[in-house]
């Protein structure tokens, strides 16, 4: 006979101590750094410059980045803005500011690589004081904590906060940050690291990856116990998300090659403070794909403007039954559909399956398999925000 054991995650959960002190020196970060502006690479419409960076090798180092502004009319205290941090193997992209300024933010984009911007990776060159290009999955924890790729990269996204908090069109109080694959692991650790942010989306990347089964999580199997320490100790989002002040979303797709649902869910119950889950079934792995994610930009702009934001709470499974259910605050629900997938491969593999979900007042329910290993309700709100309850997660064992 087989009995059937709910779960919510086989991924180690670290709470940390809202005084640790992280590896970054915020006394120096949340300084305004040095800016020029350059001609190189420019762009319509965009300002291209160099930010200072922290030391590498004990010499300093300069940042390249574009940004820019919205064409709509200032608020009064501003416009609210946003830092943009790529994916593996990209860089400071045009594209990307001009999709935030056209919904009302100033957005600067930086390529945290040592690179000049170019369509083509091999077509990247350096330049004179750039800081170190990503080595592999980390693998350069041989080297100094600050001469590590890891460690710039958190700090250049701090310092572009601290850039755009210096400019007078900019309100300074409504600065977010959201990343795509490397830049969503990054905006997760710099999340617990900055609290001057208004709110972040990690967009793919995430902490707790440590166990999962993705191609960022094998990494942690490489038998090297100095790898996996300096990770878990000083970069891991697992880390830092429990020391989270803002708003937080985590978008990714049902069924990710890098980062699989444990993980996100993970990360999202992590923050302290409000968070929310956004699980796309098929959603592609890039930055379009990432970027057509109009969640991005209403959530956003619910943290700004204090709009009220859907709550999805008391998400509960009862297999015996075949149900899913939970309950919906601060806005109406209005559509409903249920992801439940019967396999117990692994995470990129398995098959979603799509069904109707019934909304009665505040509670939203679905009729799901009784053989279901996960299933989660994706609701869409009176305001046009679609949220996932929590992906509720089952291990058969006979």
């Amino acid at each position: 006979m087989k009995r059937l054991i709910t779960f919510f995650l086989l991924v180690p959960f670290i709470a940390f101590s809202q005084n640790e002190v992280s590896v970054w020196d915020l006394n120096l970060l949340e300084k305004t750094p040095i800016v020029e502006e350059t001609t190189l690479k420019q762009e319509a419409g965009l300002k291209s410059i160099f930010y200072s960076g922290v030391e590498y090798n004990g010499k300093p180092t300069k940042v390249y980045a574009y940004y820019g502004y919205p064409k709509t009319k200032k608020p009064s205290d501003g416009y609210p803005a946003v830092v943009l941090v790529h994916g593996g193997g990209g860089t400071a992209i045009a594209e990307w500011v001009r999709v935030w300024n056209d919904k009302g933010y100033v957005a600067l984009s930086m390529d945290l690589e040592g690179h000049l911007p170019s369509a083509h990776h091999k077509d990247r060159v350096g330049f004179e004081g750039a800081g170190p290009s990503r080595y592999g999955v980390f693998h350069d924890n041989d080297k100094p904590i600050k001469d590590q790729w890891y460690y710039h990269a958190v700090a250049q996204v701090i310092l572009a906060n601290s850039f755009l908090r210096s400019l007078d069109d900019v309100d300074k109080e409504n600065i977010g940050v959201t990343g795509v694959s490397w830049g969503g692991m990054l905006t997760s650790t710099v999340a617990g690291v900055d609290q001057r942010f208004r709110f972040a989306i990690p967009i793919y990347g995430c902490g707790f990856l440590n166990g999962t089964d993705g191609a960022m999580g094998k990494h942690f199997k490489n038998g090297n116990q100095a790898y996996r320490d300096n990770l878990l100790n000083n970069f891991e989002g697992q880390k830092y998300l429990p020391l989270a002040k803002m708003p937080m979303l985590f978008i990714n797709g049902s069924n990710d090659h890098h980062f699989p649902i444990p993980a996100s869910v993970a990360s999202y119950k992590a923050p302290k403070s409000d968070s929310y889950l956004y699980i796309e079934d098929q959603l592609g792995h890039g930055h379009p794909p990432a970027w057509k994610v109009k969640e991005s930009y209403l959530f956003a702009d619910a943290v700004v403007y204090n709009k009220p934001i859907m709550s999805i709470q008391k998400t509960e499974m009862d297999l015996s039954k075949g149900l899913i259910s939970a309950v919906v605050k601060n806005t109406k629900a209005v559509e409903a559909v249920v992801f439940y997938t019967e396999d117990n491969k692994q995470w990129e593999k398995r098959n979603w399956k799509k069904a109707a979900a019934i909304i009665k007042g505040k509670k939203v329910s679905a009729e799901i398999s009784r053989n279901s290993t996960a299933a989660y309700l994706f609701i869409t709100d009176e305001n046009g925000m679609t949220l996932s309850s929590e992906v509720k997660i089952n291990n058969i064992v006979n």
